[in-house]
């Protein structure tokens, strides 16, 4: 399958979920707190030198979904906060109280939109995102500035702490994922979903199942840009398995705690 394929692969599976979410999910606004993981917009400490920051609900593809920020205080005392949430002062003082914000980390292609609203408030802060986020015409017109790419392995600026690497697929798919030694805990994005389909309206939840996102691996919609770099992303799997994770985070469900290494194992099994 050719890249330019896949590209077109995932933009009309990306559309069809959007139109299929958009019919079925409306009305359902007086839920909308329900998918959360409350406290919302608060540091929740996970470990040492490590918080989770849940938030939304946020629409993606029609859809409204819970989203988690992933906060690291590095040895200078500063903070990296990994796919930043929705900015609000209260969240910014807690924060501040922890450590000052240094880096700011757009993981994936697609978690960049609040970026704008924690570069006002953190001037200072080096913005990092991958490489394909600066290419992206929306990021182009927002006004979003990205200092710096994340690559293959983690900048002097973390390296003592987090180890880090880029997974690659087709169709312009990139996701950095980072390892906090400290805790043993792998930071995701979107390479996992493990939303609760208890916490969702019931034709949601059906639909989310149908994607896969409900079962603690790999959504059907982002499967074809990996299979399309289907050696190199095993490959990227495989480091992250051997580097054994005692928990593992991502942006969207109940985060696997405890016996990260074996549930991530099951996670990328669909890939063989």
């Amino acid at each position: 399958m050719t890249e330019r394929r896949t590209g077109r692969l995932l933009l009309l599976g990306t559309a069809a979920a959007a139109g299929l979410a958009l019919y079925f999910a409306r009305g359902k606004a007086g839920d909308d707190t329900a998918i959360t993981y409350p406290p919302l917009d608060t540091p929740k400490p996970l470990g040492p030198d490590l918080w989770i920051v849940d938030s939304g609900p946020f629409s993606a593809m029609g859809m409204k979904l819970p989203i988690r920020m992933t906060v690291i205080r590095l040895a200078d005392g500063g903070l990296l906060l990994h796919s930043p949430t929705r900015y609000t002062p209260e969240l910014a003082r807690a924060l501040a109280a922890i450590g000052p914000i240094r880096h700011l980390v757009a993981s994936t292609m697609a978690h960049w939109t609040f970026l704008q609203e924690w570069q006002r408030a953190c001037p200072d802060a080096t913005t990092w995102g991958v490489p394909v986020l600066r290419t992206r015409p929306q990021v182009q017109r927002s006004g979003v500035r990205i200092d710096r790419d994340l690559g293959s392995s983690a900048p002097p600026e973390w390296a003592g702490d987090v180890e880090q690497g880029l997974v690659r697929g087709g169709g312009g798919f990139e996701e950095a994922w980072f390892f906090h030694k400290a805790s043993r805990t792998l930071v995701l994005t979107d390479l996992v979903e493990n939303l609760d389909p208890e916490k969702l309206g019931p034709v949601t939840a059906v639909l989310m199942r149908g994607m896969r996102a409900t079962s603690a691996t790999t959504g059907l919609q982002v499967r074809p840009a990996l299979a399309a770099k289907k050696a190199e992303v095993r490959a990227a799997m495989d480091t992250m398995i051997a580097l054994q994770p005692e928990t593992v985070l991502f942006a969207h469900g109940d985060i696997f705690r405890g016996n990260g290494t074996e549930q991530l194992r099951q996670a990328f099994a669909w890939l063989a």
